[in-house]
């Protein structure tokens, strides 16, 4: 079942936002817990992983099935790091 285009914008526009904010987040730990080695490095080796991952995608053809099984993948492990990193327990956050 195909879906119209404009929810498929839709849909990767909310994604887009949710990893967004994502990012800017963990970019703030890392920053915080590792400040000179990222500065340097770190962040670089972030840029070009998501450049890198682009240009993978462009290049390599995939299946649907493949890109729901790796969409599923990352979301378990975006998940499984709010649950680490973005609601620590000792600042009593909670769901």
């Amino acid at each position: 079942m195909f879906l119209a285009p404009a929810v498929r914008v839709k849909g990767l526009l909310f994604y887009f936002i949710a990893m967004s904010v994502h990012f800017t987040s963990n970019d703030h730990g890392l920053r915080q817990a590792h400040q000179e080695t990222y500065d340097k490095k770190g962040r670089w080796l972030l840029a070009c992983a998501v450049l890198g991952g682009w240009f993978v995608g462009k290049m390599v053809y995939l299946d649907t099935t493949v890109i729901a099984y790796l969409f599923s993948f990352l979301a378990g492990g975006v998940i499984l790091n709010v649950m680490k990193e973005e609601l620590p327990e000792e600042r009593e956050s909670n769901f």
